[in-house]
């Protein structure tokens, strides 16, 4: 993913998707890679990457949210 930068990570799939969501809600384009073993759940974490010309717009974004009660 070139010209794309990870921006968040999470030991849970769903609350990067949730991340991802609330992103492109805000018009910032999201990918998620998700790098969870399949065979082991509780290993890997999912990665959310953004354009380099959006990493700014996106970190604004992620500090509106609470990420902590997210993960809990």
């Amino acid at each position: 993913m070139k010209d794309w930068t990870k921006i968040y990570a999470s030991s849970q799939l769903a609350t990067a998707a949730m991340v991802v969501n609330l992103l492109d809600e805000n018009n910032v384009p999201a990918k998620l890679l998700d790098k969870k073993d399949s065979s082991y759940v509780f290993l890997g974490e999912a990665e959310i990457y953004v354009p380099t010309d959006f990493i700014e717009i996106a970190k604004e974004v992620l500090k509106t949210i609470e990420l902590d009660t997210l993960n809990a």
